[in-house]
């Protein structure tokens, strides 16, 4: 993907991979002004940077546009991953100044344990 959402765009992405249906603009609007207080202009050049971007596409049913992500929840989070990791070099030094910086809980950290001895077949 390679293409950077910013923390408002990530709002109406959220909200097209969350709902079961391609949404219209203006249930795009009604949600978001009533949780974010946005206006329609805003939220009107969110959904045009979007579709720039090449994140999402329009479908012109019963004349009304309704928009659906082009790129899952998944390869977004994968690729964010990928950035994350460029910037700190290894998912190692990332987990540590997580622990370090209290982000983690021990329950967070027994957790991902559990999923490494799954995904690698460790054992204590």
């Amino acid at each position: 993907m390679n293409r950077t959402i910013t923390d408002a765009e990530l709002e109406v992405m959220r909200l097209l991979w969350h709902s079961e249906r391609a949404l219209t603009t203006v249930e795009i609007r009604s949600v978001l002004e009533a949780s974010k207080g946005w206006n329609k202009s805003t939220i009107h050049t969110l959904v045009s940077r979007l579709r720039g971007k090449g994140v999402i596409t329009h479908l012109d049913k019963y004349g009304a546009a309704q928009f659906v992500p082009l790129v899952t929840e998944d390869e977004y989070i994968l690729e964010e991953e990928k950035a994350v990791l460029e910037k700190f070099g290894s998912a190692k030094k990332l987990a540590l100044a997580m622990v370090r910086n209290g982000h983690l809980t021990d329950s967070d950290i027994d957790e991902l344990r559990g999923y490494f001895k799954m995904e690698v077949g460790g054992n204590d």
